[in-house]
Formats: structure tokens, sequence, C-alpha cells
């Protein structure tokens, strides 16, 4: 269905599953946490572009390659507009992961400065600033939201320090679904001077985000976990520092070489070189334009439904899940019991069954998908589990296109592999 017919009903799952060819009457997709199904415009949105006007953008002066760079530079401002960002501040990445390496190798840190994590971090949020920590002598303090995710924004302020150059946080939690009060914590940083990064892979596809109202320095998140392709990633980065800050990555597109000053070959430098405009000076080489082109449609597909809409459907899913889940013996919930408090994530384990045992049971002979380990959050599972026997657990993550006959089916499943493994 088109957006158009979206827009002209309310929430209709059965008209959207009719848009995901993946979907199966044999499978129950609950990994949309991990990565989301593609619709079908966004496919066509991709399809087009490789059979219509494939060409390189903002570089030839022939029809293709100025059709191809009219349909980028829209996407960016779709991108933008659905932020709250302007297009100069908007820079595509492969994925999140790029996104936050790409400021670990921009912002200019000095022997002592301090970055501010949770527990809650993601490896992609995590392992950038331990081996920059370690590389230039780097302050690393850990902030604890304990087993349930819970975030005490007076107890978090007590970390930062004058010494604090950058926060980074997850706005939603991949392992639970919290969310992170990123706006309280963004005005904490502009009283502290610190710069701000929001890790959004979890929040964006869900959630309404503005980085206006975040006041944050620097927000990512990836195309694939929002109906859009993958290798494409969003890097939000304040007017401010894309204007003065020089790009941890450079190549072409990225400096203006026919206003560069270079006195000789062997004198040339980055001093005498002039950056491209905004937002080309921080795309280096040839960006993801078919990507661009399908995440764009996957905006119009998201606005389309509605994210108030979308929001409403996950959160009746996820009362029935917790509730599901909570009155099956052996079953230990992870995260607060009350679903307001989270988003479309519920995670869990059968007691004395190891996570993966109980994932593959339910692929087997269920033929429900779900994620079962330590999701890329180890220091999470190592304080609540224990450090050295952490395994993690099980999590189905919810979205736009799951239905209630598939929690229940998912719940039974449950049910019958915890009589069964349970012990």
């Amino acid at each position: 269905m088109d957006s158009a017919g979206l827009k002209e009903q309310s929430f209709d799952v059965e008209a959207i599953r009719a848009d995901f060819p993946t979907i199966t009457p044999d499978q129950v997709y609950l990994d949309s946490v991990a990565s989301s199904l593609t619709p079908l415009p966004v496919v066509e949105a991709m399809t087009e572009y490789y059979l219509r006007f494939r060409a390189n953008i903002h570089r030839g002066t022939y029809d293709l390659s100025m059709r191809a760079s009219e349909r980028f530079d829209e996407a960016i401002r779709t991108i933008a507009r659905f932020l709250g960002a302007m297009p100069e501040e908007v820079v595509l990445t492969q994925n999140t992961t790029h996104s936050i390496n790409l400021v670990a190798h921009t912002v200019d840190f000095q022997p002592g400065d301090e970055i501010v994590l949770s527990n809650l971090e993601h490896t992609s949020n995590m392992a950038p600033w331990v081996r920059l920590a370690q590389a230039k002598g780097l302050v690393l303090r850990w902030y604890s939201a304990g087993r349930d995710g819970a975030f005490d924004v007076e107890e978090f302020s007590r970390l930062l320090t004058p010494r604090t150059k950058l926060v980074t946080l997850t706005h939603i939690s991949n392992v639970l679904g919290t969310i992170v009060p990123v706006a309280e914590i963004g005005r904490l940083c502009r009283e502290h001077g610190a710069l701000f990064l929001v890790d959004a892979a979890q929040s964006v596809p869900h959630v309404p985000v503005d980085v206006r109202a975040i006041d944050c320095d620097f927000l990512a998140f990836s195309g694939h976990k929002m109906l859009g392709p993958t290798g494409i990633g969003v890097l939000y980065i304040r007017l401010r520092h894309a204007m003065e800050m020089t790009p941890g990555m450079l190549g072409g597109g990225t400096i203006d070489t026919a206003a560069c000053e270079c006195p000789s070959l062997e004198e040339c430098s980055l001093e005498y070189c002039s950056y491209s405009e905004l937002p080309l000076k921080w795309q280096a080489g040839t960006p993801p334009i078919a990507e661009a082109l399908g995440l764009r449609a996957a905006i119009d597909y998201l606005e389309a439904v509605g994210l108030d809409r979308l929001a409403a459907h996950e959160h009746g899913l996820m009362r029935r899940l917790l509730d599901g889940l909570g009155g099956i013996p052996g079953v230990e919930l992870y995260g607060p019991a009350d679903p307001d408090l989270r988003v479309g994530i519920v995670s869990f384990n059968i007691r004395g069954v190891p996570p993966e045992e109980i994932g593959r049971v339910l692929d087997e002979r269920y033929g429900v998908a779900v994620r079962a380990g330590q999701h890329c959050a180890v220091n999470y599972f190592n304080e609540v589990q224990g450090v050295g026997s952490a395994t993690g657990n099980v999590r189905a993550g919810l979205y736009l296109y799951n239905t209630a006959a598939e929690i229940d089916r998912f719940l039974e499943a449950v049910d019958t592999t915890a009589g069964a493994l349970a012990r």
C-alpha cells in the first residue's frame, strides 16, 4: 500500500503487513531491534534509481547526474526535517557504529578529559571510547542504571565535572527498551559545557526525535532498523560544530579542490585547503545514493503510518507480551514491569536454560525469530549477572507489522518451552 493509502485510514496492521514480502504465515519475526523488515516502497525507490538515473551526484553536468543529485538532496532535506535539523547538519554514514566512530575521530580530546557513559551502552557506543581513552589518556566515568535500566538524573549529574568533555548515551536501551531522559541530560551538558552524543538507533524507528528539543551536539542512527536499507546511517552534527570542526574522515568531496591555494605539490597541506560547503564537507567519498533514496521512502512510510499510531500499536502488544510472560512459571523478566517505561523491547530468561537454547527451540519448533545472547551490551550483563558468568537473555523486539495473534503464538511457544526445558 502506498503512503497516501495509509494516511486515509486508521492503523491497519494487515494492510501494513501486505507491504512486507518477507512476512510469511509460518514465521513470527520478533528481531526488529537488530534489523527491521523492509517494505516494498523502499525497495521500489532504490530500484528506480538503479534503473532510471543511475549516476554519481554533485559532480556531473549531464542529465542522469543532475536527476540523481536532485533526488539525493531531497532525501537529505527529508531526513533533516524528520529530525528537526537543517540539511547542513545531516551527514550520511554506513550505520550508527560508523557515525559514533566518526565523532570519536573528530572531537579534539586532551589527556585527562573525561567521557561519561552508562552500563546500558551497546558495544558501538562503548568500544570506540575505551580505545580512545587508552590511546589518549582519557578518563571514562560510568553510570549504573541497574537491572531495570532506571535513570536518576540527579544521581547522573554527579558524574559530570569540569573535566567532562563528552557525555555519550543511548536514547533507548537495546536490551530493555527503557527510555533515557536525554532532554534533561542535554540541559545538564549545556550547564557543564560538555558535548552530548545520543545513540538513537533504537529511538528514531519508534518515537519522534527532535534534536533541538534534546539539545544534543551529535545524534546517530541506522536506516536498517527503521524500515530502510542496510548500509546507511545518519550522523546529526550541530551546525556550529559542522562548520568549525575538522572531519575525522577526509577524501573526495570534502575538500573544494578548486579553492585550494597550495603553493606547490611539496608544500600542499590542509592549512591551504578549503572545505566543501556543508554537509559535503563531512561526506568523504561517494555517499550511499540508492540507500539515501530508500531511507527517504522509509521515513515517508513511517510518517504515513504515524509515529503516534505506531507507538500505540506497539504499546498494546507490549502489555500483552509482558502480562503473558509474567504468568509463565520459570520466566525471569528484565527491565521495568511497567510498559509505560519502555519501548517495543522485552527481554527474559527461563530459569536454568541458556538463552541460546531457548532461541534455537523457539525457531526450530515454533517458527519464532528472537535474538538470544548479550546483544552487544556486555557491561550491562556483567553487572546484573556477574563478571565472567554473564550469558545474556532472550530478546523480543516489536514493530508496526507485528500482531496480537503473533504475540499469543510466541507466548504459547515460551510456555511450552519453559515446561519442557526448565529445571
